[in-house]
């Protein structure tokens, strides 16, 4: 690797989901990949160090610029990647799939930090003696978004079944390819259309009071608890009711939430279901598509209070908003909300982080729900029958209730991070019931 590729900026992103550090327990991605099939820690061992190889972005550390911060890429074979490499890779013997001691396990993982300026973005937990092992990844967002980490997943399956992938160069960590239009020198008019579109919608929306999902909500970060759910209902039957009634799974899944939520503990604490959902920016680069960094936006669904007893109109409305922010997404008329978001990271890590408690506190953080996801990942199996997984998912912690979801071999995989310290686990299961309650009712329209 050249030396000017030794190290990588950080973009927008990066910068804030470094600074929430310094707010939550840890900002992670948390993966479970597990395995149809017997793989021994050998195997698993060597086929995550190539993932290193492949992806420089795994194999770095974090260090301070004048005004910032950057990712120092360790050489493959240094002696300093070798020994984070093995510190990050631990086995975890004698250990049940969905145990007692499992579920405890998983959950203290998800809110253990990381030392980011003196050791790698991932810790890699091998569980091998299930009869369908199990590996757990801790990985700090500030490595990836969804995309990059299962295109990590792909190339691992890859590795194990035979094959060696090829490296994945550095990408560009910024996000102006997939917001300007050329030439840069018009962004002031594109910046101006944007404020516009903007100004304009926080006046449609003035009024709005997003209700909570919890009956108690709280004015701090807490550590964050998780939940695995297979919905009841089959993808079989989820597509046969998309098609006939013309919306997408997605707006199926966003509708049975918002109706989920509109029946909870705070229906009478707003008139606004909120959901922010993520969406990828990589078909927005017009040249080469980054691959393994940060490059998802998100914007929040609401659904007023009148709609919240029409299922009907409630699909109608979320279908409409998602049509409409994709649409400004591929117009490049995102810029003015994310410009406003990169002059907070001017402030400093320690001062965002100390605005972020404060928002909080004083109960600005707006949002029902988080939702996103990865839709059908069949093809994940595809690579060969030595290796296949018959469960990939992944849980990330959030300052509100964060519902991820993925469908694989029919099943489909919904997954809950929350804050402990505003739900009890049976708030958890009471949502869920509601949540497959309402799936239900959609499915017989």
């Amino acid at each position: 690797m050249d030396k000017e590729q030794t190290t990588i900026k950080f973009n927008k992103h990066d910068f804030l989901m470094f600074s929430i550090d310094n707010v939550i327990t840890a900002q992670t991605q948390l993966l479970t990949f597990r395995f149809k099939e017997n793989h021994d820690v050998e195997e698993i061992r060597e086929a995550m160090r190539y993932m290193f190889s492949i992806y420089p972005k795994l194999r770095s550390v974090v260090e301070p610029t004048l005004f910032s911060y950057r990712f120092r890429i360790l050489d493959d074979n240094s002696r300093e990647l070798e020994v984070l490499f093995n510190d990050a890779f631990r086995v975890v013997r004698n250990m049940q799939y969905n145990s007692k001691e499992y579920i405890e396990y998983r959950r203290n993982l998800i809110n253990e930090p990381f030392s980011l300026e003196q050791g790698l973005p991932i810790k890699i937990r091998y569980i091998p003696d299930d009869p369908t092992p199990v590996l757990l990844l801790s990985m700090h967002h500030i490595a990836c978004d969804g995309v990059g980490w299962f295109h990590m997943e792909n190339s691992l399956l890859k590795y194990l079944n035979g094959k060696h992938p090829p490296e994945i160069p550095i990408d560009n960590p910024s996000l102006l390819p997939a917001l300007l239009n050329k030439p840069y020198y018009t962004a002031p008019m594109q910046l101006y259309r944007s404020f516009k579109i903007f100004r304009d919608s926080q006046r449609k929306n003035k009024g709005h009071v997003i209700i909570p999902a919890s009956s108690r909500p709280t004015d701090f970060f807490g550590p964050v608890g998780v939940h695995q759910h297979f919905l009841s209902h089959d993808l079989k039957k989820l597509k046969s009711k998309s098609k006939e009634i013309g919306y997408s799974i997605n707006v199926l899944h966003l509708t049975a939430l918002t109706m989920a939520l509109s029946r909870g503990p705070g229906k009478d604490k707003g008139n606004v279901v909120g959901i922010m959902v993520s969406m990828d920016l990589r078909t927005n680069f017009e040249e080469k598509k980054p691959v393994f960094g940060n490059y998802v936006v998100e914007f929040m669904v609401r659904t007023p209070k009148k709609y919240w007893d029409n299922p009907k109109e409630i699909l109608h409305t979320i279908d409409e908003q998602l049509k409409l922010n994709m649409q400004r997404v591929k117009n490049k008329e995102i810029v003015f909300p994310l410009f406003v978001d990169k002059l907070f990271t001017l402030v400093g890590k320690k001062n965002y982080a100390r605005g972020a408690r404060q928002v909080k506190k004083k109960g600005l953080l707006q949002t029902s729900c988080a939702f996103s996801t990865l839709g059908n990942i069949d093809f994940i199996n595809s690579h060969g029958t030595k290796a296949q997984v018959c469960e990939t998912m992944s849980i990330v912690p959030q300052h509100c209730l964060f519902v991820t979801s993925s469908s694989l071999d029919g099943k489909t995989n919904t997954n809950v991070s929350y804050p402990e310290d505003e739900f009890a686990h049976d708030d958890i299961l009471e949502f869920i019931k509601r949540y497959e309650q309402a799936m239900g009712e959609l499915l017989i329209l």
